[in-house]
């Protein structure tokens, strides 16, 4: 891994070596490297990425998950919205706080199908995407989920969203 920080490229290639490994035999390597693509913010590293979601290991594509949200590129939004119905609560929870940081309304709607989700990371995630985005169409949701849950954690969380959501709005 040392190579991948320390090597003495210049600037403009050193993304492009990354996004290279992307294609290593190593899992390893490929987690690494989509970590790191997210961390550099190049913009170029979105498409690899995007493909990277289909990765055989599930640290790999959790790794690209977190990655496109920091990079913040919204053609993301939609191959992340498919990761909100994955079988791994790991991948829904990462799913949603990626599409929190891309601050997109076209994922409001499919976040809101998540706030009752069985996993309760999964639904903190999601209420806290829900606030950052912003969006009138997540008030009522996020309200009837603080009257009903019986999580202060959720309650507290569906209140500060609600209060990011207003002050979106002003």
């Amino acid at each position: 891994m040392y190579i991948l920080t320390r090597w003495p490229l210049p600037r403009m290639k050193y993304p492009l070596v990354q996004r290279l490994l992307l294609y290593s035999k190593s899992a390893q390597v490929r987690s690494y490297v989509a970590q790191m693509l997210g961390e550099v913010g190049d913009a170029q590293a979105v498409q690899p990425l995007i493909q990277a979601l289909q990765d055989v290991d599930s640290t790999v594509r959790r790794f690209a998950i977190s990655s496109l949200g920091k990079l913040r590129d919204v053609r993301a939004v939609e191959p992340l919205i498919i990761f909100l119905k994955d079988d791994e609560p790991d991948m829904r929870c990462a799913a949603a706080i990626a599409l929190g940081d891309l601050r997109d309304t076209r994922s409001v709607e499919p976040l809101i199908a998540m706030l009752r989700d069985s996993d309760r990371s999964v639904g903190s995630a999601t209420i806290i995407a829900l606030g950052k985005i912003g969006g009138r169409q997540a008030v009522e949701p996020l309200e009837a989920l603080a009257r009903t849950t019986s999580s202060e954690w959720l309650r507290r969380y569906a209140s500060e969203s609600l209060h990011q959501i207003q002050e979106h709005e002003a």
